[in-house]
């Protein structure tokens, strides 16, 4: 080989190398934060940090809340986007125009604000929308039926609505996770799924199922999907990475809650697993129904947010409640043949009333210092990936009766 040819071969091989490492333009178009800038945020908010909002890879409908009385016609907005994306703001003629970051929006009368975010390479957009509620005066008690409910936008599976009760106005549950291990399920083939008519009153009610999650879930050691009911925030890019984490639990609440009652009935599966999917005898697969309330900042103003790490045990707890079960001598979940909750495949009403450890602060109550969880699962195990395929359990007409 002369000189001259190992000259171009080199070169031809650095010019390859230099077309490898350039990126391509980024595809990507979310919004990943968004901060409202007030003067005197505790004037505005219930605490600092409500001022800005992670925003979720599955959110595209973003809102603030804020104390009623706040006034929202003027507030500097800044949002925090994909590198490399652009943001476009709707305006009143209907043609979206560049966002600049610090520039004041109205959201007075409910007005929604409009983003539309371009990707780097152009090909893709996505957009949001923003608005501020003003907090509404509760009653106390809480009366829920699952009634409202309808498919998500890719029509996979279904959504509950609770308007009015929650931060954000919806249930969450396990069906966006289910959705990756399982994408061609039906929407009635989900863990959380409706039934018409099939309340103890002849309304709607809601099925909770321990589904297997097929060969994908074998891959990942996530063998089974329970059925769930939450509030707070499933964030389902981290399902698969850390799933513990990914179930954030609770919303804010203004009042003691004192009893939980809701409608059941259930059918246990026929084989307990383990998370190996390894079958274990003399273990009956149980449901798990509970209320829970905390400090949701501690002394130093940080967020206080429970996840399946800690939901029963996180230190800022101060009252809750719980379907019976058996438990070891440590106080730790303790399966086994004979379960205490006392559920059968006839519709019954569970009572579980809640016990305070701490006495709560007025001041704080009346200023959402505390949050509320409210959780139900087809199996008590099942953030572990254990349980019984095929468990169901069946619920409706949840109440929250209020001191």
């Amino acid at each position: 080989m002369n000189k001259r040819t190992l000259l171009l071969l080199v070169s031809g091989t650095l010019f390859l190398a230099s077309c490898i490492q350039k990126e391509l333009p980024n595809t990507e178009c979310d919004i990943e934060a968004i901060s409202l800038h007030v003067d005197r945020p505790l004037d505005f908010f219930y605490h600092d940090y409500d001022t800005m909002r992670t925003v979720l890879s599955t959110e595209t409908n973003i809102i603030f809340n804020v104390r009623s009385y706040a006034e929202v016609h003027s507030i500097p907005t800044t949002i925090r986007i994909t590198e490399g994306a652009t943001a476009y703001l709707l305006a009143e003629d209907g043609t979206y125009v560049p966002f600049v970051n610090g520039s004041s929006l109205d959201y007075t009368d409910d007005r929604l604000q409009e983003f539309r975010i371009v990707s780097e390479d152009k090909a893709w957009s996505r957009d949001y929308i923003v608005y501020i509620a003003h907090d509404k005066p509760s009653e106390g008690n809480l009366n829920i039926g699952f009634e409202r409910y309808y498919l998500d936008a890719t029509g996979k599976y279904y959504i509950w609505d609770a308007p009015d009760i929650f931060t954000d106005g919806q249930w969450k549950n396990g069906n966006p996770g289910f959705k990756i291990s399982k994408s061609s399920a039906k929407p009635m083939d989900y863990p959380s799924t409706p039934v018409v008519g099939g309340g103890p009153d002849g309304s709607d009610c809601v099925k909770l199922e321990t589904c297997d999650t097929g060969p994908f879930g074998r891959m990942v050691d996530m063998r089974l999907a329970s059925g769930s009911m939450f509030n707070g925030i499933f964030d389902v890019s981290n399902a698969l990475k850390d799933p513990l984490k990914a179930t954030m639990f609770g919303s804010p609440f203004t009042h003691k809650p004192v009893q939980l009652r809701i409608w059941v009935r259930w059918e246990p599966g026929p084989t307990y697993q383990n998370r190996a999917g390894n079958p274990v005898e003399g273990i009956i697969d149980e449901p798990d129904v509970y209320v829970v309330l905390y400090r949701n900042e501690d002394e130093y103003g940080n967020k206080v947010q429970p996840d399946g790490n800690d939901m029963l045990t996180n230190p800022y707890i101060v009252g809750k409640g719980r379907l019976p079960h058996n438990f070891d001598a440590e106080g730790k979940d303790l399966p086994g043949d004979h379960p205490i909750h006392g559920l059968t495949n006839e519709w019954q009403e569970v009572i579980i009333p809640i016990e305070y450890t701490t006495e709560l602060d007025a001041e704080l109550l009346k200023n959402k210092g505390y949050s509320i969880i409210i959780s139900i699962a087809s199996s008590w195990q099942g953030g572990f990936f254990e349980g019984a395929i095929g468990s169901k359990l069946f619920i409706d007409n949840l109440q929250i009766l209020c001191e």
